[in-house]
């Protein structure tokens, strides 16, 4: 049996034609580096990276992943030799800490370029905790690694610096090498950054705060967290939780978060002020006013001595006033001879008497009534907190009636 030709080099295409199709899917990571670059200022193909933290699976509810956030950043290569080695130091170094199983990868060099913009150049060269803070936190990454590769006096070195967000420090790693080619140099950088995650890497704690108040502040610490009902990715520890709001009472709680744990606060904030008064407190302050009325003794009360003063007035416009009808009764003539009993200076001054003692009686019954006035009613409105139409708005009510009656 003939076996045709063609046969055997349409099998061999396709056996050569699948091995770099596998080794592509293999280069994981999201990074295409298959091919080698010039420059690490000129990243390879890459694909996008996991999103955010978020398992987004197909027929799973999506949830918040509590694994560390992994970024490294890139590689500054200043020697052309070792610009050529660029992209398979970036894949060995991203394989490395991914081996760990500590943290995920949230985000390609690619992707971190991107998102830092000018800003980006600066925290690819820092190695100090003061310029990597910001990166990290606009990255949200929980470890961020930068790298260089560079000849120095014991040859070939690279530095890796990887910055802990939790802490605020910055951990170094150095290896050396004869070569920027040798796998071997490379596999051993790649396994010291797989040990700086395992030692490093906490998994966040999730913290959900449920809020009766839509304009709430959550803060953590002295960082916000959101406005309303909020849930947040925080690394593991004893933090000081605070709710606040205009014209309601801050909320705060110690709150304990355990590595890959889940904890739920839930927080109803109350309006400043007392407590609406109910029923059985009307009653109460009306049982008050029959027993005694006020608290404070009569006697110790302004009202009472200015109800004394008008009535001593009003009282001395009485007698005014009755000593000006004696004069007006004897201005008569009584004994039939034609001439008035009194003389007319004194019928001057009786006049003068019964407009003096007219004012009197007017000036201290206003003063007295006004004084009685002030000591049943406005007690009796000051200490009644219930709406108009309660047990002790009847009280005040019947007090005035009292008052005018009393006035006639």
């Amino acid at each position: 049996m003939r076996i045709p030709a063609s046969l055997p080099v349409a099998v061999l295409a396709l056996v050569f034609w699948a091995q770099p199709a596998r080794s592509q899917e293999q280069g994981g990571l999201g990074l295409d580096l298959s091919s080698e670059t010039s420059s690490s200022e000129s990243p390879p193909q890459e694909q996008p990276a996991p999103g955010m933290g978020l398992d987004l699976r197909e027929g799973e509810e999506s949830a918040v992943s509590l694994t560390p956030r992994f970024i490294l950043l890139g590689l500054e290569t200043p020697e052309r030799a070792g610009s050529q080695q660029a992209a398979a130091w970036l894949r060995e170094l991203a394989k490395g800490a991914m081996s760990s199983g500590m943290v995920e990868f949230a985000a390609t060099p690619k992707q971190a370029r991107e998102r830092l913009e000018a800003g980006y150049e600066a925290a690819l060269s820092c190695a100090q905790a003061s310029c990597m803070t910001e990166p990290a936190e606009q990255l949200d990454a929980d470890l961020l690694t930068t790298a260089r590769l560079s000849l120095e006096d014991a040859g070939w070195t690279l530095r890796a610096w990887t910055y802990d967000r939790d802490r605020g420090v910055v951990h170094e790693d150095v290896v050396s090498g004869r070569n920027p080619k040798d796998e071997a140099f490379q596999k051993e950088a790649a396994t010291k950054l797989g040990h700086r995650m395992m030692a490093l890497a906490r998994p966040r704690a999730l913290l959900k705060v449920s809020v009766n108040v839509p304009t709430a502040v959550v803060k953590v610490g002295e960082r916000i967290l959101g406005v309303g009902s909020v849930e947040a990715r925080l690394a593991p520890g004893t933090v000081q939780l605070e709710v606040s709001a205009d014209e309601y009472a801050s909320f705060t709680k110690t709150v304990v978060l355990k590595p890959g744990a889940r904890e739920e606060v839930q927080v109803r904030m109350e309006i400043f002020g007392p407590a609406p008064e109910g029923p059985e407190d009307g009653v109460a302050r009306a049982s008050s006013k029959r027993r005694g009325g006020s608290n404070t003794p009569i006697y110790k009360r302004p009202a009472f001595y200015t109800a004394l003063v008008g009535l001593a007035v009003a009282g001395a416009g009485a007698v005014m006033s009755m000593s000006a009808k004696d004069v007006e009764k004897r201005a008569t003539d009584t004994n039939g001879d034609g001439i008035i009993d009194v003389t007319r200076q004194e019928m001057l001054d009786a006049k003068s008497k019964a407009n003096l003692a007219a004012g009197l009686l007017i000036g201290g019954g206003a003063v007295a009534a006004g004084s009685v006035t002030w000591l049943l009613v406005i007690p009796s409105r000051s200490e009644s907190a219930a709406p108009v139409g309660t047990v002790s708005a009847g009280g005040a009510s019947t007090a005035v009636h009292v008052v005018v009656g009393g006035s006639f």
